[in-house]
């Protein structure tokens, strides 16, 4: 795939109802891609498809859950049905938790899993022999939390560090196809009102507010994603404090260590 031509290229992007995933659909689609939009909300699908439409992009929906197989085998196929072909991937969907390991209940393990690591294996699964022909990308978007193990998230850091491996061996198992294979580590993102994540019980409550703090926007990972695919790089670390992250567990785990035990028994007072 060229690096410097969009037009024309199809992409899914996975979970592309809100936030990141809205955002990646929009960037892709102002250089001449043709978005396929997926997610379990077939409502808001629908809202964002007719506004992309409206734009003059060329846009379908299509209502899945990427835990299923059977959405994930529809998705591609119908995908390949309308567009006749796949250039690009991008595993979006995903789900964060909150809570002590110890206080979780057994369903935010299975929850979070199933969303975060089957979510991306199973649609990449489908969707690779396409990729091969079309010689595209195949995107993780991942998080900061996956470079260690981070209090009160140790379930969303390990599911997030797990597509990490896949996303190496996929690299290796891939070299000399001509695809481009990448991991985006998303740092602190700013959210949208109904933005939900679960508790240590496994319920969906919202995401803390973001806009008074010192977040990225959408629009400004969705970029970071864009430059990912364009470059067909491999590894992008977003924001100063996740490459600050990767560098001090690397040379200074112990620091490391010390710096979110301290973090964390002073939220514990807040």
């Amino acid at each position: 795939m060229k690096t410097n031509n969009f037009a024309g290229k199809v992409a899914i992007i996975t979970g592309s109802s809100m936030g990141i995933g809205k955002a990646t659909a929009y960037k892709l689609a102002a250089h001449g891609v043709k978005i396929v939009l997926n997610g379990r909300d077939e409502a808001k699908l629908e809202k964002i498809k007719s506004e992309m439409i409206a734009k003059g992009y060329e846009v379908i929906a299509v209502k899945g859950d990427v835990t299923t197989p059977h959405d994930c085998e529809k998705l591609i196929n119908t995908t390949i049905a309308t567009f006749g072909k796949l250039d690009i991937l991008i595993n979006n969907a995903g789900i964060s938790m909150r809570g002590n390991f110890e206080t979780l209940d057994i369903s935010v393990f299975e929850k979070v899993y199933d969303t975060n690591i089957l979510g991306a294996v199973y649609p990449t699964k489908f969707a690779l022999p396409h990729i091969k022909s079309s010689k595209g990308s195949i995107v993780f978007i991942s998080s900061v939390a996956a470079i260690r193990g981070l209090p009160s998230i140790s379930v969303y850091c390990s599911a997030k560090m797990a597509i990490t491996a896949i996303a190496e061996s996929l690299k290796v198992e891939l070299s000399g196809t001509g695809i481009h294979v990448g991991i985006v580590h998303v740092g602190f993102t700013q959210n949208e009102a109904d933005k939900k994540t679960m508790d240590a019980d496994g319920k969906l409550i919202p995401i803390e507010d973001r806009s008074t703090k010192k977040a990225q926007t959408t629009t400004e990972v969705a970029q970071v994603i864009f430059k990912n695919i364009k470059r067909r790089q491999f590894k992008t670390v977003i924001s100063f404090l996740g490459k600050m992250n990767a560098f001090t567990n690397k040379i200074l785990p112990r620091l490391a260590d010390k710096i979110l035990a301290k973090s964390m028994k002073s939220a514990m007072y807040k």
